[in-house]
């Protein structure tokens, strides 16, 4: 019998893992606190998870309606006589072919909470109370069980509590949000802290040979970057909260825990990425890595020394593709959001503007300042011609750039506007 276990925390930072189960699979097990997420979002972020391929490799780039051709886990693990389920607790993992890969693929659904940025989701009980009852009838099996929790995703709007939608201040967003930080805090924490007692109630009542526990990106909090506005290349505040907009490391540094037989038990504060999930768990559990993968195995002491990440936030619909075009239409507002690509290292992270051509436009010294506040872009230019050599190595055939997004229907649009991604 062997049970393998992947979580993936949605919008959980490093600071979510409070909880007493996550201090323990810290302490027992090999704790990354900088992990870093291939894509801002949740679609491309988990396919990177799963196949240990960049977003520029595997090629998915939708929120929604994606189509992964790549070879991910499940189906690895498949091929070597392993069962795999999937309990997914939001929205927008069941919108593409991911139930493909799995033999057995739920998404839960049975709580509304649309004014809140969780819309119809499953809560932590029911996604794990499902694993293990499917670990249960698969008992003396080789099992693999991937969870993607739901529970952290909120949305920053103004109309929390309230019967009718206010107005948009002269800026196209909610005048009266700044009352609500503190409630968007405290569930978000709260909630972290829910999925820790689930998942202390799984490890009690299954037996598990391995448990990995990431996220697929982090979220802002106060304090952070104009919270809780997103701000447009013109400095105008055109949101609140809106997920895959910023490549800010709130948003792209995430936790990572191998907890198993034969793991170590230390923490690393190098980054790793989420690329290097597949091959660390592969060699694990002594199965082949195939061909193609872009990460590496973590636990025999190699650490990556670059990280890609990418947002392409302005392609999530068809009023928001290729933004540097829609500037000829509209004078503010999401439009005038940019496609982002960045580099970064242990000391440097640098992001360039993705609208076409690349252009770099922030680099951060984040040994020295990482909360990101002090653009260096214009007083250390051999950094910056350094990485964006780099960068453009890597994806100067990438054509996602010049790539337009479908219209989505009016109830995708609601749908997606409710999740805070529009």
């Amino acid at each position: 019998m062997t049970n393998v276990v992947l979580t993936s925390v949605d919008c959980a930072r490093p600071d979510a893992f409070g909880h007493r189960f996550f201090e323990k699979q810290k302490a027992t097990g090999t704790y990354y606190d900088t992990c870093i997420t291939q894509a801002a979002f949740t679609s491309p972020s988990h396919v990177s998870m799963l196949s240990g391929r960049n977003p520029f490799n595997h090629k998915v780039r939708w929120l929604i309606d994606y189509d992964n051709e790549d070879k991910l886990l499940p189906e690895i693990l498949s091929e070597h006589g392993y069962s795999t389920a999937a309990f997914v607790g939001g929205f927008p993992l069941p919108s593409g072919n991911l139930p493909d890969f799995f033999d057995t693929f739920e998404h839960i659904d049975i709580v509304e909470d649309r004014k809140e940025g969780r819309q119809e989701y499953g809560p932590a009980n029911v996604l794990v109370n499902r694993a293990i009852n499917w670990l249960d009838d698969h008992r003396g099996e080789r099992n693999f069980v991937f969870l993607h929790f739901f529970d952290l995703h909120f949305t920053f709007r103004s109309e929390f509590g309230t019967r009718e939608r206010p107005e948009f201040d002269n800026q196209h967003v909610y005048a009266n949000v700044e009352q609500y930080i503190g409630r968007q805090r405290r569930r978000y924490y709260d909630e972290a802290d829910e999925v820790g007692r689930q998942l202390e109630l799984l490890t009690e009542l299954v037996e598990l040979d391995t448990l990995v526990v990431t996220a697929d990106h982090g979220t802002k909090m106060p304090n952070e970057h104009g919270y809780p506005w997103v701000y447009n290349r013109q400095g105008q505040r055109v949101g609140s909260q809106p997920r895959g907009a910023e490549l800010y490391d709130n948003i792209i540094r995430v936790p990572l825990i191998f907890n198993g037989d034969g793991i170590s038990s230390k923490t690393v504060h190098q980054q790793v990425r989420s690329i290097d999930i597949v091959p660390t768990l592969l060699s694990h559990l002594d199965l082949p890595v195939p061909d193609g993968v872009d990460g590496i195995n973590l636990l025999n002491g190699d650490l990556p020394e670059l990280a890609y990440s990418e947002t392409y936030h302005g392609q999530l619909a068809k009023a928001n593709k290729r933004t540097y075009q829609m500037d000829k239409e509209y004078e503010f507002g999401w439009s005038d959001l940019d496609s982002l690509v960045c580099i970064r290292t242990n000391e440097w992270k640098l992001i360039c503007t993705a609208n076409g051509d690349l252009e770099p436009t922030e680099l951060y010294h984040i040994a020295q300042d990482p909360s990101e506040e002090q653009n260096l872009l214009k007083e250390e230019t051999d950094v910056v011609e350094d990485l964006f050599s780099t960068l453009t190595d890597w994806i100067d055939d990438d054509n996602q750039r010049y790539r337009e997004a479908a219209e989505v229907s009016d109830e995708t649009r609601s749908n997606l506007e409710d999740l805070g991604y529009l």
